[in-house]
Parts: C-alpha cells; structure tokens; sequence
C-alpha cells in the first residue's frame, strides 16, 4: 500500500488531514508559515472506489509511518477531524497531540446527511455545481480574502465522485461519541463561531468535555473554513497545549 504524499519544511512533524474535498491541499496558508521548523506532511484522501473508514485510518498510518519523523502533532480539519479521531482510536503511539478543527464525532444533522448521501448518488455534478455556488454562504466567514475564496475553488475543483460518496457515507455511518473517553492524546478542539455548515461549536464543546486531556478554543467570527482565515494562525494554537 502506498498514498502519495507532500512534505515541506524540517522538524518536529505536524500532520494535516483534510475535509470532505479529499485534496490535502487547503493547508497551504498554515504550512508556509509552520514549514519554518516543522515537517509538515499532507495528502490526499482515496478519489476512487467504495470505502469505509477503517481503509481511510490506515492510509494516515502508512503515510506517518512512511514520512519517518516519528510522533507527530496531527490537524484535522472538517471530515479530517473525525478520521483524525478515528485514527487516534487505533493508532495512538502515532500521535504527539491533536487539533480538531470544525469538526464533530458524529454527524448532527441526520436527515441533511442521509438526504446528501442519497441525492449525490443519483446526480454527482449536479449537486457539485451546487456545493460550489454555496459555498460563499456556508463555508466562508468574512475573514477569508476574495484572492483564498478563489484558490479554494481552484483547489477543489476536480474532486473525484466515487471518493466523495464514500466519504459523505462515512459521516453518516459513524459515531465515534461513545469512544471518545478511550483518546488519551492531548486535544484542542476548536470551533469557528460562524461556521453555517455544521454546527460546530455545539460539537466541540461535546468534544472537549468527552475526550480526557482536551482544551476547548472558540474563533470569534471565523466561518468552516477556518484555516483560510486571516486572522488564524495555526503555530500561535501550539502553546495552548501547555499542561494538557
């Protein structure tokens, strides 16, 4: 098994896992500034085939295992969140801590999940077409630049159908609430205020009380996609583990 991945910079390892999208490639306003003195390593998510979240927990590992830096400082942000959790599940000697970014354990919004399930398997580029044009609405907050906006839809362009499903399915089939007392990695659990996709703040305070050694961090104003803030700075979040 082999997953193709980008390294950049040198030193203690930080590890991005990516949303839903699946590129691996929406790190890049945090990773310039981090690469200065850590190895930061992203990768995509599979874009092809049927599969569960076991397959998706031991693709993080290969790539861990493989890039040879030892325990790592993991970010999940959206989907990359609950993979990065359900990898600290079975993986745990892999992990030096973790941030969750606008994510969840599971899945809220039952019928809205079960609905997209369904309606991106009967017409993909339809509904694709769709999440772009909305994207303004639910995804952004006020502090991303119009010049980040572009990139992101640059970046997300090409995003392969079989890969997707597979994701928008394991969000609907997983629910990682009752193990998350069993995460021993120091967490931080943050949440943008404005995200209008999921709630997120909700979630993360589900979070922060459930997993041992967590501490809960709220952006002001900040939308889903947070990491694409001007106002966000991922190496500042470091500190904050500091007694965790």
């Amino acid at each position: 098994m082999s997953v193709e991945y980008r390294v950049e910079g040198s030193g203690p390892p930080f590890v991005y896992v990516c949303g839903i999208e699946g590129t691996g490639s929406l790190f890049y306003k945090q990773a310039a500034d981090l690469a200065r003195d850590h190895t930061v390593i992203s990768f995509p998510l599979r874009g092809e085939g049927r599969y569960a979240l076991p397959r998706l927990v031991e693709d993080f590992a290969w790539v861990v295992r493989d890039a040879g830096r030892g325990r790592a400082t993991v970010l999940g942000e959206s989907f990359g969140g609950l993979l990065t959790m359900a990898a600290a599940l079975e993986h745990p000697e892999l992990f030096e801590r973790m941030i969750l970014v606008n994510t969840f354990p599971h899945f809220a919004a039952r019928l809205k999940i079960h609905a997209g399930c369904a309606l991106f398997s009967l017409g993909y580029p339809l509904m694709k077409a769709h999440r772009t044009r909305a994207a303004r609405r639910l995804l952004f907050g006020g502090d991303v630049s119009e010049d980040d906006r572009r990139q992101f839809r640059e970046r997300t362009r090409v995003v392969p159908r079989e890969g997707y499903l597979s994701r928008m399915r394991i969000i609907r089939d997983t629910d990682l609430r009752p193990r998350l007392k069993e995460i021993g990695v120091p967490a931080l659990v943050v949440a943008g205020t404005e995200d209008r996709l999921l709630d997120s703040v909700a979630a993360a305070k589900l979070m922060a009380s459930g997993l041992p050694r967590a501490r809960l961090k709220l952006l002001e104003g900040t939308g889903h996609v947070a990491l694409l803030s001007e106002r966000v700075r991922v190496r500042e979040w470091l500190a904050e583990f500091d007694g965790l």
